[in-house]
């Protein structure tokens, strides 16, 4: 295929793929505005109830401490360097580019949340157990850190054209079991709802969405 060709088809393919990060932000969006309505009405919610009682009734020592340690991966502390790290290995194997764009979705994720927060200003579960937490329950800062921080990170290991597919198929098998069981956890110590869970992974995909539909269509390889 000759080089104008070749080059035609990236650009459509950008606009395409831009398109479609842009109807994932929308839907995040509508999602998020439906769950805040639902947590807004109901301080506790059916569904709130009804996924409490379960992680209740799975309680053990096992996954007590499986759960504690995805909650201190989970923690503001432990999202910040894990970031720092992901962030220097990208700017080492990618560029300033995508190390930037990292740490920029996760500090920005970490605002909205904080501002998000102060104007629910949500009581937590009163049955908390086993783990310490402080602020407003809605939406889950947890549940949306994570989120932003494994999609990033996966969508730029995906997106680098010296890494092998495989490596790549599990880097996103990986990424998408520590956000469940990070969001799983706050779950199982009852320190939020699951509507607060709901809404913080619907907000930290919005901010994925709007990161990658700003960052634009760099080939990605590493050096």
């Amino acid at each position: 295929m000759p080089q104008k060709a070749r080059d035609n088809s990236f650009q459509e393919g950008l606009i395409i793929r831009k398109q479609g990060w842009l109807i994932g932000l929308t839907a995040s969006l509508i999602i998020f505005i439906a769950d805040a309505m639902l947590a807004s009405r109901h301080n506790v919610s059916q569904l709130d109830e009804s996924v409490a009682d379960w992680f209740a009734s799975i309680h053990s020592g096992t996954l007590t401490d499986v759960f504690k340690a995805m909650t201190t991966l989970g923690s503001t502390v432990g999202i910040i360097a894990i970031t720092l790290l992901l962030a220097i290995w990208f700017a080492w194997k990618q560029g300033w580019k995508s190390a930037v764009l990292l740490i920029a979705g996760v500090a920005g994720a970490y605002v909205v949340n904080t501002l998000v927060k102060s104007g629910f200003d949500r009581a937590r579960p009163a049955m908390a157990w086993g783990i310490e937490a402080d602020g407003s329950s809605f939406p889950s800062g947890n549940a949306m850190l994570a989120i932003v921080m494994y999609s990033l990170a996966t969508a730029w290991v995906i997106a680098d054209s010296g890494i092998n597919r495989t490596v790549k198929w599990l880097t996103a098998i990986i990424a998408i079991a520590l956000i469940i069981l990070m969001g799983a956890s706050r779950l199982y110590f009852s320190v939020h709802y699951a509507t607060d869970i709901i809404g913080g992974y619907a907000a930290g995909f919005a901010i994925v969405c709007l990161v990658m539909a700003l960052a634009g269509g760099k080939r990605l390889s590493s050096r």
